[in-house]
């Protein structure tokens, strides 16, 4: 499945998981209520709640109001206007409430209730009361308007497997940061906290190293691409390449870290390396000469481990990375990551 393929299909499920419009004066909608993922327990009930430019969002801690922001930020583009947000309120108004750190508590687990006057979303942890946040995106309509009516319902969720994630290989093919962003954002939508991003590969490397200046200048780039298949061996002529900086990497980073996602880098070794060997030859078995893949498939060329400049070279490129992707203690995912073994997880190796 192609990543245009996947984005349509999640697009379509969530416009699929968007309930049906209410009337004024609150009836049911035809349909029932759809939410992908299905939560552990879903029950409608005969109530509505009329969410208008007169409704509040209630947040009394900062978790909570950085819930409360991400939602409005997300309501102005559907709808063109946000809604206040405030520390009370128990009338037309949207609550979010996460228990207090210390208190017995399910990860990511969340309670949501859509009354007539009242949405109140109960989160075990940030985590999740920001899941049930995106539950409330789904139950409304996605059309702009001056007022919605969301079903009534009694929602009881918790994740039944703690890592949840998606792969995304940059390398092959190079995606820049606002779409990586809206891929984060997709992510987030559908309760996944977990983004395995594919940085390095024979095609191209796609992180700055300062260290190793060369990676950014020759080991980014391609020549060419293939076209078609292997066996035609016909070739499209285009330099093609693009690197994030690590500026660029912290931004991806924190805005993942917000929305409750964590990002595991994965740094090819001892395969995977032709590009690292076109811009460090020395790094090789044989010295090369070696250039960025321009074919799919593997490579016989590895990294030497008879080289003891190799070990230098992967130790100083993990000290970089592991910098820009500290470990997210605030969910479960980080936790499964940090037992990982292996060199696809160096986030990992700060445990």
């Amino acid at each position: 499945m192609t990543i245009k393929t996947l984005f349509v299909a999640l697009l379509a499920a969530a416009g699929l998981a968007s309930c049906g419009t209410y009337g004024p004066d609150g009836t049911a909608p035809k349909a029932p209520i759809s939410l992908i993922p299905l939560p552990a327990r879903l029950t409608e009930t005969a109530d509505s709640f009329l969410l208008d430019k007169r409704t509040v969002l209630v947040a009394a801690t900062p978790a909570d109001r950085k819930t409360a922001d991400l939602f409005n930020e997300w309501f102005r583009s559907l709808s063109g206007f946000a809604l206040q947000v405030q520390d009370s309120g128990s009338m037309n108004a949207i609550v979010f409430r996460t228990r207090p750190e210390g208190e017995k508590a399910i990860a990511e687990a969340y309670r949501m209730k859509v009354g007539k006057d009242l949405v109140t979303i109960d989160g075990d942890d940030a985590a999740g009361t920001f899941y049930g946040m995106q539950t409330l995106i789904q139950l409304l309509p996605m059309h702009s308007a001056t007022a919605y009516w969301l079903p009534g319902a009694d929602i009881s969720d918790q994740p039944r497997f703690a890592y949840r994630g998606l792969h995304l290989d940059v390398s092959r093919h190079f995606f820049p940061v606002d779409f990586i962003k809206k891929y984060i954002d997709l992510l987030a939508m559908h309760k996944m906290n977990t983004f395995h991003w594919h940085l390095t590969d024979d095609q191209g490397w796609r992180i700055e190293i300062k260290r190793y200046p060369k990676l950014q200048e020759i080991a980014s780039r391609r020549k060419e691409t293939l076209e078609g298949r292997i066996e035609d061996n016909k070739f499209d002529g285009k330099p093609y390449g693009g690197f994030y900086t690590q500026e660029d990497i912290k931004d991806v980073v924190k805005y993942a870290e917000e929305r409750h996602v964590t990002i595991i880098p994965e740094i090819e070794m001892p395969g995977h390396a032709l590009a690292a060997l076109a811009a460090y030859p020395s790094l090789g078995c044989t010295g090369g000469p070696y250039s960025v893949g321009t074919t799919w498939g593997v490579f016989d060329d590895v990294f030497c481990a008879g080289n003891d400049s190799t070990f230098l070279f992967l130790q100083n490129v993990l000290e970089e990375v592991m910098i820009l992707f500290p470990p997210n203690t605030s969910t479960s995912a980080a936790t499964n990551a940090r037992k990982c073994v292996g060199t696809n997880a160096p986030n990992a190796r700060l445990a």
